[in-house]
């Protein structure tokens, strides 16, 4: 896993004893380019979809991944969540309400964007159509393609987020998501907006079949909520099918505090795990299942948590700037 600015520090600065420390701050480079590239896709997508209709694309986008659909099934999952949570909390906890921040900026601004940057990489894309798209089968049943289309984008993600979790410029970004120490199904939405140019990939398996069927998007709505279903703050392991399905038990050991973080990488599948010898199932025994603490340790990140008051704008404010900072240290 990539080590983040303070780690960076700690780790320079932790055997010297009696010595003079100078910290200065400055921009982080990859994150300033990161920036740029999501600027130059932006204006791309936003060109390719001036001739369509810019808030038709927006309003479908909103309605695909933030809809009634969407919303109803985390309204759902956050009341279960307080009738059987795996670990009791408020339900106005801090956790709580800056993930809910992160979900209304998600919806009205995120969003927004995740269309904009998937129209203007899919631009590119149509130049290697001719290489990335699967010839036309007629005989294949259209299921078949979407099926490939899920399995293709869930092999993606799961490639994705482990390069956010081992290469440092990305992982600066992904590491605002695993600072939530108080874990609920609104953290899915916790996460910088600039971490989703890593995940632009995903759109790679749903252009490799569009010449045998498009992936509907109630497809894709629905592979979002399962997605996002692990993070919910329940003890569900899914049982035997939990050796497929990414369970909310599975998942909290990838956010856990301590420990590695580069394992349980899935989305919705766990096979892409288990393949690579990344998978951790949690214990079958209840007596053994005692809660796991998430979180970053150290808190490298600025977490709601910590103070006498919340502060959530401001603790907002910070997590989204923190990937942008360079430590330096100078020991005399």
């Amino acid at each position: 896993m990539g080590l983040n600015a303070v780690e960076q520090v700690t780790e320079a600065t932790g055997p010297v004893t009696g010595a003079a420390r100078r910290v200065s701050r400055g921009l982080y480079l990859p994150t300033l380019v990161i920036t740029g590239l999501a600027a130059w896709l932006t204006w791309r997508g936003w060109n390719a979809l001036a001739q369509f209709g810019i808030a038709r694309a927006m309003n479908g986008g909103r309605f695909e991944l933030a809809g009634p659909a969407v919303l109803g099934f985390v309204l759902a999952v956050c009341i279960t969540e307080q009738i059987w949570p795996a670990q009791r909390r408020p339900l106005l906890a801090r956790g709580h309400l800056l993930d809910f921040c992160y979900a209304v900026f998600y919806a009205l601004l995120v969003v927004p964007l995740i269309v904009l940057l998937g129209a203007g990489f899919s631009g590119l894309l149509a130049r290697l159509e001719p290489w990335l798209v699967l010839p036309r089968m007629p005989g294949v049943p259209a299921w078949c393609f979407v099926a490939l289309a899920v399995l293709g984008i869930d092999a993606v993600d799961w490639l994705t987020h482990l390069a956010n979790h081992r290469l440092n410029a990305l992982w600066r970004l992904h590491a605002v998501h695993h600072s939530q120490e108080e874990l609920s199904i609104l953290t899915t939405y916790r996460a910088h907006p600039l971490v989703h140019v890593s995940f632009l990939l995903s759109a790679v398996p749903i252009l490799a079949v569009e010449a045998n069927t498009a992936t509907p998007a109630v497809v894709l709505t629905v592979y979002a909520c399962l997605g996002a279903l692990p993070h919910a703050n329940v003890r569900w392991t899914y049982g035997p099918a939990g050796r497929i399905m990414i369970s909310p038990a599975y998942h909290r050991i990838h956010h856990s505090a301590t420990g590695r973080l580069d394992i349980n990488l899935g989305t919705v599948f766990a096979i892409w795990d288990t393949m690579s010898r990344r998978a951790v199932f949690p214990a079958r025994a209840a007596a053994d299942r005692t809660v796991i603490e998430t979180g970053l340790s150290g808190r490298p990140v600025p977490v709601e948590q910590a103070g006498s008051r919340p502060r959530l704008g401001r603790t907002m404010l910070s997590q989204l700037a923190e990937p942008f900072t360079s430590i330096k240290t100078e020991i005399r």
